[in-house]
């Protein structure tokens, strides 16, 4: 029964995924720069062909991140250090705080924002920035994505922490954080059990990467105006679920933003550097009436 329910909470995903990534493409990318890349189909052939090794990159560690997920989680468990009591004595009650500043009927937006919402933010700019003027957009945030991946796995590894409704379970005082997400969907449990552990924690992988998401879509403002402040609204929601839902200390969510910060910084590096030009475009002066200026 628990498969039968995982499954149709995944096609419910995909459906409503889907459903809305169609509507941003329709809403947020201007129709004369999706009829241009479709019409010409050699550019949109080079602009796949360009992001293509980058893509590699990002699925090859997703595919050893999940493959040596056992093994991950067995060497943590034997070797990595546990600071959640730690983190608890730093920041005391501050989930709790936190949940206590919404109502309860907003556990169901910020379960929501936090599997169909984050489903979108990570996918839509993937979808988008095939549409911009250039790959340039599109392999910042492969890019990213793969840095905030492996320094997360690294961190999984070496750090076994527990969130705040684990910890509040384990010592005794789970009222002091409700389980949110748990309440209203129990399956989801199972689900996430497939991708992740209880001990993924720091950082809040959750943060880190729909930060990183609004970071890209700062950048790309100029020619996706109208994505920005849906990404904005997405971005935020997600992070406030994280401890909204009682999934992540705030201590995983400062440590998320960071990770954010240096995986955008790294990955405009590295696709700079890949592509021989600085990371961003300078502006460019007119000589001629600069020197009619002098």
């Amino acid at each position: 029964m628990a498969l039968l329910l995982t499954a149709a909470l995944v096609a419910i995903v995909l459906v409503v995924t889907g459903v809305t990534l169609v509507a941003l493409l329709v809403g947020c990318v201007d129709p004369d720069r999706r009829r241009t890349m479709l019409g010409d189909r050699s550019a949109l052939v080079d602009r796949l062909a360009a992001i293509a090794p980058w893509i590699g990159v990002l699925a090859a560690i997703l595919l050893v991140n999940k493959g040596l997920q056992g093994y991950i989680v067995a060497f943590s468990y034997a070797y990595g250090i546990d600071p959640t009591a730690t983190f608890f004595a730093i920041e005391g009650n501050v989930v709790a705080t936190i949940q206590g500043l919404f109502p309860s009927w907003a556990t169901l937006y910020f379960s929501a924002v936090y599997v169909f919402g984050y489903a979108v933010l990570l996918t839509f700019p993937l979808v988008a920035y095939v549409f911009a003027s250039s790959a340039r957009p599109l392999k910042t945030l492969v890019a990213a994505y793969s840095i905030n991946y492996a320094v997360a796995v690294v961190c999984y590894t070496a750090v076994r922490a527990y969130g705040p409704r684990t910890f509040h379970e384990q010592s005794g005082s789970a009222e002091s954080v409700s389980h949110g997400l748990v309440e209203l969907f129990p399956d989801i449990v199972y689900l996430t059990s497939l991708v992740n552990s209880q001990t993924n924690v720091f950082p809040s992988l959750h943060t880190s990467l729909s930060v990183t998401v609004l970071a890209v879509a700062l950048l790309t403002h100029a020619e996706f105006p109208r994505w920005t402040p849906i990404a904005a609204l997405l971005a935020v929601s997600i992070v406030l679920s994280t401890m909204a839902l009682g999934i992540h200390w705030l201590i995983d969510v400062v440590a998320g933003v960071g990770l954010a910060g240096l995986s955008v910084a790294g990955a405009q590096r590295v696709v700079a550097r890949r592509d021989g030009s600085p990371p961003i475009p300078r502006p460019t002066v007119d000589t001629d009436r600069a020197a009619e200026t002098d």
